[in-house]
């Protein structure tokens, strides 16, 4: 009875504590968004549907609909600590796991909110910039100074891609 006990006790934490940081995330996504979003049009925009509407949507380039990436990382660390991995270990790899997704989605968002800014600022074209430091990949150098119909520009390729766009 006592591990059952357990077993509830750890799932109710984990939930909790995910749901938690999944909402202070959320908040931080909309700030950069708003900031991203004014440094290009100059005015502010509601940014919570926006917002939800971009996390609720499977993202090409992680394959994950953000929330359910959340919940898969809250799994990971109810099945570490259940299976009996030491506490300081689970947490330590759970942070890598929520770091990594994290700060992947903060720059999706940073991308999102540029692109719709420059739409709705009337901006019909755009140029991939690339950071050519010898660090960039074949696909991204290939892209450089391409110039894209703003409705068509290609998805970022990878993870930690430091391409973006700019209106022309």
């Amino acid at each position: 009875m006592q591990i059952g006990a357990d077993r509830l006790n750890v799932i109710s934490v984990t939930t909790a504590l995910y749901a938690k940081i999944a909402k202070e995330t959320e908040r931080v996504f909309g700030l950069i968004a708003k900031r991203k979003y004014r440094e290009i049009a100059g005015e502010d925009f509601i940014v919570g549907m926006w917002l939800t509407g971009f996390l609720g949507e499977s993202n090409p380039l992680t394959g994950y609909i953000w929330s359910n990436d959340i919940d898969r990382k809250r799994q990971y660390l109810t099945e570490s600590l259940l299976s009996g991995e030491p506490i300081n270990k689970a947490v330590k790899k759970a942070l890598r796991y929520w770091y990594g997704a994290q700060k992947e989605y903060a720059d999706l968002v940073t991308d999102a909110a540029a692109a719709k800014a420059l739409k709705d600022i009337g901006v019909k074209r755009v140029q991939w910039i690339t950071n050519i430091d010898g660090r960039e990949c074949g696909l991204c150098f290939s892209r450089h100074m391409k110039i894209y119909p703003i409705d068509s520009v290609p998805k970022k390729p990878h993870y930690n891609c430091r391409c973006y766009i700019k209106g022309i």
